[in-house]
Order: structure tokens, then sequence, then C-alpha cells
């Protein structure tokens, strides 16, 4: 992918369901999808000890949200990608539907999230990564080096979420890194923290987003419009021609 463009990228994010902006689009029109959709587990984040202070609860957090999936096949293009994050519990819902709705399962990635979480302090080993499925509408070939299973990028520091579920940048910019091509265009049915919306811009790449909570999406729309008031002192192809290198070194 060649990320030096003559004009600034398209950027839209709305508040609004998933399920309506796709039916807004006409048939093949996304080539890249990265999609953070609630698990069914209802959470919340914990790890602030105030409860007053913590996250507000994911919506559509009751059960595996698994109903987008089938509708976004039509809209994604010949070749298109598919990245679902899932959790382990919840893993044959997800696989199962993009297999049905028409997709091809390739890989399961891992992301090496560095930092290990809570959980059960006592009864569980320390959750330090989050999965992925990645999965194709037809034939997709790598143009570059073939990527690896695992990414390894730090979580973002709990005092600086704006999201329970927030991804880092760096993370999702190397997804696209390896996944899209020229002139392709993104689509984040659940946008949260806004992570992704930053990485495509900075990556060069048409992006389309939504979230159905007002709250966070006015939280992504104040991060978003301070990342982007801020001048690249560099290229994205500068900053990001890099091969992970170091997965297990530390």
């Amino acid at each position: 992918m060649s990320k030096i463009m003559d004009r600034s990228p398209i950027s839209i994010a709305e508040n609004k369901d998933c399920m309506d902006m796709m039916r807004e689009k006409p048939d093949g029109f996304w080539d890249l999808v990265i999609a953070d959709p609630p698990y069914g587990i209802s959470y919340q984040s914990s790890r602030r000890t105030d409860k007053k202070s913590r996250k507000p609860k994911i919506q559509n957090d009751e059960s595996p949200f698994i109903e987008w999936i089938e509708p976004l096949f039509e809209k994604m293009n010949d070749g298109g990608r598919l990245v679902c994050f899932y959790r382990w519990d919840v893993q044959d819902m997800f696989l199962n539907e993009i297999k049905r709705s028409g997709f091809t399962v390739k890989s399961q990635i891992v992301w090496d999230k560095v930092v290990h979480g809570m959980g059960d302090l006592l009864g569980e080993f320390a959750p330090q990564h989050e999965l992925m499925i990645y999965a194709t509408k037809g034939r997709f070939e790598f143009t570059g080096k073939r990527p690896k299973t695992i990414y390894r990028h730090q979580r973002v520091d709990p005092e600086k979420l704006i999201h329970p579920n927030e991804k880092p940048v760096d993370l999702l910019k190397n997804i696209i890194l390896d996944l899209s091509q020229d002139g392709n265009k993104l689509f984040d049915p659940f946008l949260g923290s806004g992570s992704s919306r930053i990485a495509a811009w900075d990556m060069g790449l048409d992006y389309w987003g939504c979230d159905l909570d007002k709250d966070y999406f006015c939280g992504e729309e104040k991060r978003f419009a301070a990342h982007t008031s801020k001048p690249l002192l560099f290229q994205p192809d500068e900053m990001y021609n890099f091969e992970q290198t170091k997965l297990f070194t530390e």
C-alpha cells in the first residue's frame, strides 16, 4: 500500500446503528472491515475502585451481537477482508456466523498486549492477549511480506481510556498496513473510542465508522478533532515501514 495521497482521506463517522449505515451503502462498497463487536458479556471496566467513575456498559452487550455479519458480506467488495475481534468463550458463535454468511475464514490473529489484565487473581491465568478472526470474501493475496499471526502492542493505559474496549492506534495501523491497498475503503461498524478512525486517517485510507452510544461517539469526535488539528511530522509510510522482528525479545 502506498500511503501518500494527493488529498486528505475521506473520514466519515456517524452516531447511528451499523445496520442502518450498511443499508445506506451499495453492495461491494467496502474493502476492509475492522470490527470489535459486543461479545455478549455485559462488559464494564472494573479497573477503577470507585464504581461511579467506571465507564458505562457497552450497548447491545447482553448476548453476542452477530446480526451485522450477514448484511456486511454483501456490502464488501470481492476480495474484501474482515478482521473481527472476539473472546475465546464466544468464539463458536462468531466463527459459525462468519462462515454461514459466506466468508472464508483464513486465520486466527493474536494481539499480545504486553501487560496482563486483572480477572480472577487467584483462579485463572492472567489475561495478556485478545483474539481476532481474519476472513475474506473470495480470494485475497498479500502484495507484500506475509503477515504473522501475532501483533505485539502495549494496551492503552487504563487511566487514559475513553472507552472500556479501546484498542491502541498503532495496533490498528499495523493491521491496516498488512491488509489494505491503494484506493481501499475501511469500515468500522463499532467505532467506540475512534482508534480505527485515527489509524485510517494517518495511513491515508478512506474511512466510514459508526457507533450507537451517543456519549462514546461524542468522546470519539473530540478525540479525532484534536488529533487532526496536529500536523504530521512524517508521512505515514515513513512512520510505519517496519517489520515486527522483536515479538519475543523481552
